[in-house]
């Protein structure tokens, strides 16, 4: 095989595929280097999502070919980058404050979109940049056996597919952490207007602290001495009896006191 002829094929067909987003790093054989700009299209796959993009996700390729590419993998690196949609329009910026003011959720309150929109808190950094990618597309080579022919534009179209696919799984991820957060928001606000459930014991127990901490048993009873000029009721007596303190009463006034009771 020519690998020389080979290369110079391949690389004239990925120009003409991707004539503004390829960039040659190094022309010359052997050690042909080039960058390709891949700019993921989010928007679509987010549309039935919480949340708006705001931001743009770009993936930096670049391809180095041995010698003897395409027998041999190329040797693949990838950088992530985002940028804000409008990137240094004014007016732009303006656009998306005015209306990040004028969201306002069922309660009446104003929703802070710009800092608690989903998609937006998605960076695909790690995945493209930590070797996870570029492992996937590794094993890719080996499982279609793509060594032997000319592989890059698969590759690309590859490594595309799957960080939209990873920010999409992500997204889904992030969405229903966020669903069980505003769920357990509500049950917080519903408590507070549930309270705490009263039961008989409860409120017995809530009335006895009630009673000590105003001091209502002693009131109460001194209203009693007051109603009765200072004199013992009849049940006063009697549980004063009980406990022993009949021996303070005069025989005499016990026995008028009997005798009263059987006349009754």
């Amino acid at each position: 095989m020519d690998y020389k002829e080979e290369q110079a094929q391949e690389l004239e067909v990925l120009e003409s595929i991707y004539p503004d987003e390829l960039r040659m790093i190094r022309e010359t054989y052997p050690g042909i280097k080039f960058e390709v700009e891949l700019k993921l299209e989010l928007q679509e796959l987010i549309e039935d999502t919480v949340g708006h993009l705001s931001k743009n996700h770009t993936l930096h390729v670049t391809f180095e070919l041995p010698e003897t590419y395409p027998d041999e993998n190329p040797l693949i690196s990838i950088d992530a980058e985002e940028t804000a949609q409008g990137y240094g329009d004014d007016s732009g910026d303006e656009e998306d404050e005015e209306e990040d003011e004028q969201q306002y959720d069922e309660h009446g309150n104003r929703l802070m979109s710009r800092y608690e929109n989903i998609p937006d808190t998605i960076s695909l950094v790690e995945y493209a940049q930590g070797g996870t990618l570029v492992r996937e597309i590794e094993e890719q080579i080996e499982t279609d056996m793509l060594n032997g022919m000319q592989m890059c534009f698969a590759l690309i179209s590859s490594i595309k597919e799957k960080a939209e696919q990873h920010f999409v799984e992500e997204l889904t991820i992030k969405q229903q952490q966020h669903e069980k957060e505003l769920q357990a928001r509500e049950k917080e606000e519903q408590a507070k207007f549930h309270g705490t459930k009263v039961t008989r014991e409860s409120f017995l127990a809530w009335r006895e602290t009630f009673r000590k901490e105003l001091n209502l048993d002693k009131r109460d009873e001194q209203r009693r001495m007051e109603a009765h000029h200072g004199r013992l009721t009849g049940r006063q007596m009697f549980e004063q009896g009980v406990e022993g303190t009949l021996d303070d009463i005069d025989e005499t006034d016990l026995d008028e006191t009997t005798d009263k009771l059987k006349n009754l």
